[in-house]
């Protein structure tokens, strides 16, 4: 079963993936990212919340191990692409993983797992494109959040590079970064922006229920979670 380093590993990447500059040495593409929604929906609580069917479950396991094989090596391929290619190939990695859930989940599953994905993402969210589209970001807001996540990044630059690593430290930690980067990123929406972020997530789901789900994205089929 994952511990809650799991979700503090996803709001990590979030940060890595979106920044322009290249990710730290060691870190984990994969984890989070556009992946984040399949890993989510390996989670007993999440799949509670979806109102999953028995047959949904089971497609849902097939179809994320369908995916960890499909993706495999693209954690390498992102680390060596150029900012701008980067991100061309994150988005249409996201695409292909939310068209292949959509085969299983019905339009409001759908829905609602994005939803759950942003929370745990947090304002860390807005600094993909598509997102800061949806809130409706100025150029001036979209440069500024990106400082803030590059900020954040170079404050957990060097947690990733322990060895061995201490995930209690590491997760506390990242915990701190998240805080920080949502303080930091609120102030400056406008009442507006916020109303539609608001809408984004959706009710809000209690991200403690999911410390303790299913096997890591990416792992091989029988091993247990980090």
């Amino acid at each position: 079963m994952l511990r809650p380093f799991v979700v503090a590993v996803a709001f990590a990447a979030t940060l890595t993936l979106t920044a322009t500059a290249q990710p730290p040495a060691g870190f984990r593409m994969m984890e989070g990212g556009p992946f984040l929604m399949a890993m989510l929906v390996q989670s007993p609580k999440v799949q509670q919340e979806l109102k999953l069917t028995d047959e949904q479950r089971q497609k849902l396991q097939e179809l994320v191990e369908q995916l960890r094989e499909k993706m495999r090596g693209a954690g390498q391929k992102l680390r060596e692409a150029p900012p701008e290619e980067r991100q061309k190939q994150l988005q249409a990695m996201r695409e292909e993983v939310e068209k292949q859930l959509a085969t299983v989940l019905n339009e409001r599953q759908g829905k609602r797992l994005k939803q759950i994905a942003l929370q745990v993402e947090g304002y860390a969210a807005l600094g993909r494109p598509e997102v800061a589209k949806q809130v409706g970001l100025t150029e001036e807001q979209t440069l500024k959040v990106r400082d803030v996540l590059q900020q954040a990044r170079e404050k957990g630059r060097e947690l990733f590079q322990q060895r061995p690593p201490d995930r209690q430290a590491i997760r506390q930690k990242l915990q701190e970064i998240r805080r920080w980067v949502d303080e930091q990123i609120q102030p400056l929406l406008t009442d507006e922006q916020k109303k539609k972020w608001q809408e984004l997530v959706g009710e809000p789901f209690k991200l403690e229920q999911l410390f303790g789900f299913g096997r890591r994205f990416g792992n091989r089929r029988g091993q247990r979670g980090a």
